[in-house]
């Protein structure tokens, strides 16, 4: 059984006035072999839902603005084996989040399009749309309206547009550890989905973000021409097989808890989460500040800052280790090639030293695993009698 599934975004500069164009790039979508399809820039409003439909000929997910303005759609190819659990679509025309399950394969999947201005909480909201899910695995693709690399993703673009819309793209691919699978597959080549003439501008507005199992599992990644539009297609092929796992859910290191410079960094990001949607009060009694978001907003908000935080921090933690026993070994072997050749005290005391240290180094890192053991079988524990 063939589980690939193809996904084709493209923004199509309006659909609404022109059924003849709509049929024409519907059928060009289909031409593509795809089991996806992302429209951005649909310029669609309620009325057209059933008729768009009937003309795909398959499920439709739509969000509208007005007949002149944003809408973006999700449109699935007919007898694709799919469920959607569930779905937010953005009252504005600009995106649609689907909890859905291709073949095996459950997801968090988002089709978006970014404003031209400068607007962050944008990507707050997507990013708390994908985190409402709870899937391991996630897909966004769209117009973003941002590149990624200003130096590597744009032609002749003077301004630094959007920058904190791109710092909050940035911590959504570090809080869901997200790739952009075109440019992980060809680092350094210059590809635009965007044009304009007189004078000639480019950008790579159109893009990928993925989690790294779906990387995992893909077939391939490309940009192609678009059809009667001034944006490229992007497209993305990955196998829904059933032997292959994604990621397990992440649990919490408690052992992170007496660590002095974590606990300073998770303060830390907790102030500068506070600062970043602060409105009024005192500073220095932070439970009695005003905010620019409900307290449950806030609450998921920081969850995830905190969890991004805790990820990249065990992730240097654990690289510093390794990276520090390894030169322990290391220092062991050299002074023991040392003793073969030309013993003498001064070596054959740094090396019981060394053989000591590392000793010292690999007990704490047994005791730190029994612990983390124990926490683990304490919760499962806890779990099965709370279910009897």
């Amino acid at each position: 059984m063939d589980n690939n599934v193809t996904i084709l975004s493209m923004n199509v500069r309006g659909l609404f006035s022109n059924s003849k164009k709509r049929a024409d790039v519907f059928d060009w979508a289909k031409s593509k072999n795809t089991s996806i399809v992302c429209f951005q820039e649909t310029h669609s409003n309620k009325d057209i839902e059933k008729n768009w439909e009937d003309e795909w000929g398959s499920t439709c997910f739509f969000s509208h603005k007005d007949s002149k303005s944003a809408g973006v759609s999700v449109m699935f190819k007919k007898g694709l084996d799919f469920v959607v659990h569930n779905s937010v679509t953005d009252d504005n025309g600009r995106y649609i989040v689907l909890d859905v399950t291709i073949f095996s394969q459950r997801l968090s999947f988002a089709c978006l399009y970014g404003y031209n201005t400068d607007e962050p909480a944008f990507f707050d909201i997507i990013m708390l749309n994908i985190l409402s899910f709870k899937n391991t695995s996630v897909l966004l693709c769209g117009d973003w309206n941002v590149v990624l690399d200003k130096f590597m993703d744009t032609y002749n673009i003077k301004h630094n547009r959007n920058p904190n819309s791109r710092k909050k793209i940035d911590e959504i691919i570090d809080v869901f550890e997200l790739l952009d699978p075109w440019r992980t597959c060809y680092p350094e080549d210059r590809k635009y989905t965007w044009r304009q003439s007189s004078p000639i501008k480019q950008s790579r507005l159109d893009y990928f973000l993925i989690s790294e199992d779906l990387f995992s599992l893909m077939k391939n990644t490309k940009i192609i021409p678009g059809y009667r539009t001034d944006h490229s297609a992007i497209i993305f092929t990955f196998s829904a097989c059933l032997e292959k796992r994604g990621k397990s859910y992440w649990k919490f290191n408690s052992q992170l808890l007496r660590d002095a410079e974590y606990i300073q960094k998770v303060k830390l990001c907790i102030k500068d989460t506070i600062l970043e949607y602060y409105l009024s009060g005192d500073m220095e009694d932070l439970l009695s500040v005003d905010l620019s978001c409900n307290d449950q907003t806030f609450f998921e908000i920081l969850k995830m800052k905190i969890r991004s935080l805790s990820i990249n921090y065990s992730i240097n933690k654990s690289k510093e280790e390794k990276n520090f026993t390894l030169k322990l070994e290391n220092n062991i072997l050299q002074l023991e090639t040392i003793m073969n050749h030309s013993p003498n005290e001064e070596v054959q005391k740094s090396l019981l030293d060394k053989k000591l240290e590392l000793e010292n180094c690999r007990q704490k890192k047994v005791e730190d695993n029994a612990l983390k053991e124990k926490t683990v079988n304490s919760y499962n524990i806890e779990m099965i009698l709370t279910d009897t």
